[in-house]
């Protein structure tokens, strides 16, 4: 009766229902802002662990600049333990003006670089550093090796999971960097008592020369080694990469030009990744490995010679291609082609020439019945003698000759998804992109990548263009819209309406 009454009173009473509002308004706005008090800390309120967790997700110039914020942030980055990354590639606060400004520019630029790694290596503090990334353009200067090495001996003592130490060259040639040899680790090993890279998941040495009795010597330190990538060691001869690796899953031997011979025997490996001189096959015992990208020589050998390479092509899941203008002697198609029973991605990589034809590649597809997608990228060599300021490359014979006859007496019913990138519109191309989809007659999806403006005004594509008249987009200003346009032709004239066409 009481509660009806006063509902009743505030019925009647709009100046007492007024006051209680906002009565009302003003506790609720007194509750939200103590809420917010109690919501609201300050980042200096944090604890310090917390805090070198964020610095740790910052550039290693960030995280040095907030030492100026307050003396508590003065030696916080020191403790970063999570990544340390540096890189000289990418620095562009140098203006060159000519080729002797620029030759002196750089080096100037090298060697702040590498006072500035030395000095953050040598206050950092922390216990342990799960990964450090150095990439730094050597020159080829020798004087520096001392610096590497101890860059090195640096992530041996902070027990690093995960290294990467690469040294290329912009122009391309060697740095001629050597790795320390097994005493200077062992060395390393009596100071820091405990195995060399004991904790190593991921080792990646790019332009780094490396012998092969380091290799092993480290493999046999890295019990957790999960991946390995040696590229560009002229040292690297005759590399052993055998079990016990147990968690080894990925593994990449690249551009070892004095290569002479690989063993590969891992049980547990997955993905690999060859690229270099013809020798005799690496895979000794590799059972589970599904996934291989081959180049240089050894591709085409993968591809002309496949009973060399019968004991584990049957087994590829994933299989890349990076294939240059075949050599010479290379202009007959090969009567057996690769066992490709389980592959269901297949990527071609090719470097050609712009008279070539590309129907050979479907043989390829034709020999992967269980082939669910396809690839395949076109690189230009846009080189020409005949040209005023060409250089003169060494003439190769074009990939073997398939009649379009040939190319289209089969089938691919499994063949769901193309990806056609670098594609120009030459003449060449046309026949393969109509023969391809000819023989997948299923196809779902097609995602077309056209290098707009990449040839662009270049006097090679210039020529083919007034030869063939089939490439007006490459020198017409507007070469976005008619990059489009020509791709929208070959949806239109070649694909069926059904397919999923996507221009990117």
């Amino acid at each position: 009766m009481k509660k009806h009454k006063a509902d009743l009173d505030r019925q009647q009473n709009p100046r007492k229902r007024k006051v209680e509002h906002e009565e009302e308004e003003e506790t609720d706005a007194l509750l939200t802002k103590k809420q917010n008090a109690a919501a609201t800390v300050k980042i200096d309120d944090l604890p310090e662990d917390i805090l070198i967790h964020i610095l740790s997700r910052m550039s290693i110039k960030d995280a040095v600049r907030t030492s100026v914020l307050s003396r508590r942030w003065r030696y916080l980055w020191m403790y970063i333990s999570q990544k340390l990354e540096f890189d000289d590639r990418y620095d562009r606060n140098i203006t060159l003006l000519d080729d002797a400004d620029e030759r002196s520019g750089i080096v100037i630029k090298r060697k702040k670089f590498k006072t500035w790694v030395k000095h953050i290596l040598k206050l950092h503090r922390g216990q342990r550093v799960d990964s450090l990334v150095i990439r730094f353009t050597n020159l080829r200067l020798r004087y520096l090796s001392s610096d590497i090495d101890s860059w090195i001996y640096f992530a041996v003592e902070k027990e690093v999971k995960l290294f990467e130490l690469n040294l290329s060259v912009e122009d391309g040639f060697h740095c001629s960097y050597k790795f320390p040899n097994i005493d200077k680790l062992r060395s390393r090993e009596v100071k820091v008592k405990s195995p060399v890279f004991g904790s190593l998941r991921s080792l990646r040495l790019v332009d780094v020369d490396i012998e092969d009795e380091v290799v092993k010597y480290l493999l046999a330190s890295c019990p957790c080694v999960e991946y390995l990538c040696i590229r560009a060691s002229n040292t690297t001869k005759n590399l052993e990469v055998v079990d016990p690796l147990p968690n080894l899953k990925e593994l990449e031997i690249s551009d070892c030009c004095n290569l002479e011979s690989l063993d590969i025997s891992a049980n547990n490996l997955v993905s690999c990744t060859y690229q270099g001189k013809k020798i005799r096959s690496p895979f000794k015992k590799t059972p589970n490995l599904t996934e291989l990208t081959l180049g240089g020589e050894f591709c085409h050998s993968f591809i002309f010679e496949p009973n060399k390479h019968s004991s584990y092509s049957a087994q590829l899941v994933k299989l890349v291609l990076n294939l240059k203008t075949m050599a010479p002697e290379r202009t007959n198609v090969p009567c057996d082609l690769p066992q490709l029973d389980s592959l269901k991605r297949l990527e071609l990589n090719t470097v050609t020439k712009t008279d070539e034809s590309f129907l050979f590649f479907l043989s390829l597809i034709k020999a992967s019945p269980n082939l669910h997608e396809f690839k395949i990228k076109l690189v230009y060599l846009l080189l020409d003698f005949r040209l005023p300021g060409s250089i003169r490359f060494v003439q190769r014979t074009p990939f073997p000759e398939v009649t379009p006859e040939n190319a289209k007496c089969f089938t691919h019913n499994n063949l769901k998804v193309i990806e056609l990138v670098g594609f120009i519109g030459l003449a060449t191309e046309t026949p393969f992109i109509q023969r391809l989809f000819n023989v997948a007659p299923l196809v779902e999806k097609v995602l077309f990548d056209t290098p707009i403006g990449y040839y662009r005004f270049h006097p090679l594509i210039d020529s083919v263009a007034a030869s063939e008249g089939t490439i007006p987009w490459l020198i017409n200003p507007c070469a976005s819209h008619n990059a489009k346009r020509w791709a929208m032709d070959v949806k239109k004239n070649i694909c069926s309406p059904r397919i999923n066409f996507v221009i990117l």
